[in-house]
């Protein structure tokens, strides 16, 4: 009996920092998605759905002083991987301790991958197409072409966060077995777990699909906070 408690002792305070860093990862990733996501409009990157967007693509596309802004975001939406990644596997371990043999931390593990694969599309037909235009000389911009590549970027991000709701899901159905978890963030999670999974109903009106997946952003930022404030309450 001695002899268990140590060893016990010792895990515990090695998972604590993990989560912490989990955390600070999920506010990091929470933060580079909104500065390459709803930024993007204050750059002047024109959506598809704009009346105008066939016109205002082609002369955004083929604007040569647009270059380097479109490399600094492209560049800056590596960081939604480099953070998301500690971010998905805390919560995944997070998860499997709740329940060790329970297809919980499977779906965030399997989740967060489509996630991070329909992300990287994303950025590939969005800025990376920009960036295409302009370091192939010989390239001739289609407009018509540009807008269906346009289209496939965002369809592609709303049918790869189904993959994310399937984490919040089973991350919140975690935390409901857990004695330190507040029920509205279960709550939350919840809801924003069903709305991700109802979004790509809404492919066809993107301004309503954006909306739906603000519930996701508030709690990544609120699971995020909760997991690095848990662990300094822990150890008091």
């Amino acid at each position: 009996m001695s002899t268990a408690r140590p060893a016990a002792s010792a895990t515990t305070t090695e998972r604590l920092p993990s989560l912490r860093v989990a955390g600070l990862s999920g506010l990091a990733m929470l933060a580079a998605i909104i500065v390459n996501g709803p930024l993007a409009a204050v750059r002047g990157v024109p959506q598809y759905w704009d009346p105008n967007a066939s016109t205002a693509i082609a002369a955004r596309l083929g604007d040569a002083a647009a270059f380097p802004a479109s490399i600094a975001f492209f560049f800056l939406s590596t960081l939604i991987f480099v953070f998301g990644i500690p971010f998905i596997a805390g919560l995944r371990r997070l998860v499997r301790e709740q329940s060790p043999d329970g297809l919980g931390a499977d779906i965030v593990l399997l989740g967060g991958g489509l996630f991070f694969g329909a992300g990287l599309l994303s950025e590939v037909l969005s800025t990376g197409f920009s960036i295409v235009v302009q370091s192939a000389p010989s390239y001739v911009l289609d407009a018509n072409a540009a807008l269906a590549v346009q289209a496939l970027q965002f369809a592609a991000l709303v049918q790869g966060q189904v993959g994310l709701g399937l984490v919040l899901i089973a991350t919140s159905i975690a935390l409901a077995r857990s004695a330190r978890a507040p029920m509205w963030l279960v709550a939350l999670g919840l809801l924003a777990g069903v709305l991700d999974l109802l979004r790509p109903l809404a492919a066809a009106n993107p301004p309503l699909a954006i909306g739906l997946f603000l519930p996701t952003f508030v709690w990544i930022a609120a699971v995020s906070t909760w997991l690095v404030r848990t662990r300094t309450s822990v150890e008091r």
